[in-house]
């Protein structure tokens, strides 16, 4: 299999950090802990032994499940054979977000807001325990914090075994007594967005929707979460940054890191992948100039283009099968369950886990849009844009369990079509922003930055 160029960037190995973090500190795991408890101690270290092994197993295989897969053609019976599980379940506890950030999808395509209900959450933790799904991701298209039950959600994950959760936040909510709360919960690893090294790039990427947001605030809420967890003497939750490069921040990245470096574990940059990034976009002088190489690499002149934290032009060559439906499933506040972090609108279900998922249908998103069009604050000032999702397929009509949708028939026409080369003929992937599923090549060397 092609190797792939992944999104996030580091000064440091991210992901070598982060195992390594989590097998030393494993005595300190909550769903270790609870597991002492349930076995009466753990007087030969067997038990931890074997909680470090099955974490060591499930990094391990967040590439190799997904390369073994592609690279077997595993799909039908032969996966379902396999015994491969989904390695992580993203549950959106919170659809609903505080902030308008200007890059996000939520500003073109319409998204309730609402959050999930603990019925439907306990049912998804349970099936977790079944399956001994190893990770759980607290949140998707929302701001997780929003949730008031998130702690409790986050020590109920972890009573259930679950080795490691996580959670994405903007930390605009982030005050002491919740994360005091967060900490005691268990919660194994928090991933703060960040955007821009100064105060008026953050709050042009970052604004606020119902009410001003301030670089102040958030710098604050994070620098004094790690000293929260330092007071505690709590190793967890690992703490990471990722801030989004765009033309605004691109140029604040040593400013970034010099921000984070002292109260962060992991401070990373991402690439753009919301909307755009291809050849067109950029000026004539540079399209004429990189046109000769793109047709020595046989590249198409409108392909995708890249440019990395070393500000390296990459055009992808090709596309690649995906990992996501390998790796993970998505469930909505509403039960649909998606393939891909970036199907914003669940556009393509592969299921659902709960008849809200399709006995309301499109309801919630009605609502959204009604609420652009009256002027209402918090929605007509950000969303002007917004469309409605259009389904492309229409899963049967059932409440199945995740076992049922991971290897189910809708799913796995999907893995089909990548393992053979035909990403683009699934229109949710077609021209899909996921860095991931390209096939870069790197011009940099060859022709001055654009």
């Amino acid at each position: 299999m092609t190797e792939r160029k992944y999104a996030i960037q580091s000064k440091i190995n991210s992901e070598a950090e982060r195992v390594h973090y989590a097998i030393t500190h494993m005595a300190e795991n909550k769903a270790y802990r609870y597991a002492v408890e349930r076995n009466g101690g753990d007087p030969e270290g067997r038990l931890l032994e074997s909680f470090r092994e099955r974490f060591r197993d499930y990094r391990n295989g967040w590439r190799e499940q997904p390369r073994r897969a592609i690279d077997e053609n595993l799909t039908g019976e032969a996966f379902a054979q396999s015994g491969m599980q989904p390695l992580c379940l993203d549950i959106e506890v919170a659809a609903v977000c505080d902030l308008a950030c200007p890059f996000c999808f939520r500003q073109y395509i319409a998204t309730p807001d609402k959050v999930i209900s603990e019925k439907l959450y306990r049912r998804l933790i349970d099936e977790c325990a079944r399956l001994q799904i190893p990770s759980v991701k607290l949140n998707w298209r929302g701001e997780p914090l929003l949730h008031p039950k998130l702690p409790e959600f986050i020590d109920m994950a972890k009573r259930a075994g679950v080795l490691e959760t996580l959670i994405n936040t903007n930390a605009t909510r982030l005050d002491e007594t919740l994360s005091r709360a967060l900490i005691e919960a268990g919660l194994d690893q928090i991933i703060y967005s960040f955007d821009g090294g100064t105060k008026e790039t953050y709050e042009k990427m970052r604004v606020g929707r119902f009410r001003p947001n301030t670089f102040e605030k958030v710098y604050g809420n994070i620098r004094r979460f790690a000293e929260i967890r330092r007071e505690l003497g709590a190793a967890f939750p690992y703490t990471k940054i990722q801030m989004i490069l765009t033309e605004d921040t691109f140029n604040e990245q040593d400013s970034f890191f010099a921000l984070f470096e002292d109260c962060v574990d992991d401070v990373s940059v991402k690439a753009y992948t919301e909307r755009g990034g291809y050849l067109p976009d950029l000026d004539e002088a540079s399209r004429a100039e990189i046109g000769p190489i793109l047709d020595a690499y046989g590249v198409d002149h409108n392909a995708a283009y890249w440019r990395d934290l070393n500000n390296d032009l990459y055009v992808a060559k090709d596309r690649l099968a995906c990992e996501q439906p390998y790796q993970r499933l998505i469930v909505t506040y509403d039960g649909r369950v998606s393939m891909c972090c970036y199907d914003w609108g669940s556009e393509h279900p592969v299921g659902y886990v709960d008849q809200d998922g399709f006995a309301r249908g499109n309801a919630d998103y009605v609502k959204v849009r009604k609420a652009i069009d009256a002027g209402k604050p918090g929605f007509a000032e950000f969303m002007a844009e917004a469309r409605m999702p259009k389904p492309h397929i229409e899963p049967p009509r059932v409440v199945q369990n995740l076992r049922e949708i991971w290897t189910g028939e809708t799913i796995d026409a999907v893995r089909k079509h990548h393992v053979c080369g035909r990403v683009e003929d699934v229109k949710i992937c077609k021209r899909c922003p996921f860095k991931e599923t390209y096939d870069w090549v790197c011009i940099k060397s060859q022709v001055a930055a654009a």
